[in-house]
């Protein structure tokens, strides 16, 4: 692959595909998820991870903190059910981000 940095300078956005690795003891799961923008390099990652974030699928739970129902994340490891007990989020996953790598960038199409 080509990153050519030309793509996200002087304003231009690109869309950028990563690749990223979620995994605890011997379990894995990989999602590409593809990142809109000028930014590049660990910041494309990050909102790599806060996408991948937002397609987690969700369990309804009674919060007693709140006296409400809410939901928390799940993310399935292979055969290990990984649950946000702590309501994290974003930063719950990412404790289990083991790898990351953009694998595709493209120029946004001229209008």
């Amino acid at each position: 692959m080509n990153y050519d940095p030309n793509y996200t300078l002087c304003g231009r956005m690109a869309d950028q595909t990563v690749r990223l690795t979620f995994g605890q003891w011997e379990y894995r799961t990989t999602m590409d998820v593809v990142v809109g923008g000028n930014t590049n390099g660990l910041s494309v990652i990050e909102c790599a991870v806060d996408f991948a974030y937002e397609k987690l699928e969700t369990i309804p739970f009674f919060n007693d903190e709140m006296g409400e129902n809410d939901e928390m994340s799940v993310i399935h490891l292979g055969n290990l059910e990984c649950k946000d007990d702590d309501l994290r989020r974003e930063e719950w996953l990412k404790d289990m981000l083991i790898g990351a790598e953009i694998i595709n960038i493209e120029p946004e199409a001229k209008q």
